[in-house]
C-alpha cells in the first residue's frame, strides 16, 4: 500500500453544529468512511483581508477520513455549505494505515 492512499480533510468550522452537517453530507455521499470533530480553544486571523482587523473564533476541526480521488468533490461540497466566504480546507497524507483500517474504508468507499 503506497502513503498516499488515504487523506485527512482538515476544514475549520465555527461551530460543532455546522462541522456535522458538513461532516454528514460528505459522509452521506460516501465520500469519507467516517469524520471526527477536534475542539479548537482559540483561531486567531486577520478579517477582512488587508484591514487589520483581529477576530478569533472557536468552532471545531473537521477532520474526514478519505481517498485522494474525493478530494476534489470533498472541496466543493465544503464551500457550498460553509459559513465562511474563505474557509480553511487542506489535506493530510496518512503513511503506514493499518491493513485491516485500509480495508475497511476501501469497502465502505468503492
Amino acid at each position: 500500500m503506497s502513503k498516499n492512499e488515504i487523506i485527512w480533510v482538515t476544514v475549520s468550522t465555527s461551530s460543532s453544529r455546522e462541522a456535522n452537517k458538513i461532516g454528514t453530507a460528505v459522509l452521506k455521499k460516501r465520500l469519507c468512511a467516517c469524520y471526527s470533530l477536534i475542539p479548537r480553544m482559540k483561531s486567531v486571523y486577520y478579517w477582512p483581508p488587508k484591514l487589520g482587523k483581529i477576530e478569533t473564533s472557536k468552532g471545531p476541526l473537521l477532520i474526514l477520513e478519505s481517498f485522494p480521488k474525493s478530494y476534489n468533490k470533498i472541496v466543493k461540497i465544503v464551500k457550498e455549505m460553509h459559513a465562511d466566504t474563505v474557509p480553511f480546507i487542506g489535506q493530510w497524507e496518512m503513511e503506514n494505515v493499518a491493513p485491516d483500517f485500509y480495508a475497511w474504508m476501501k469497502g465502505e468507499l468503492t
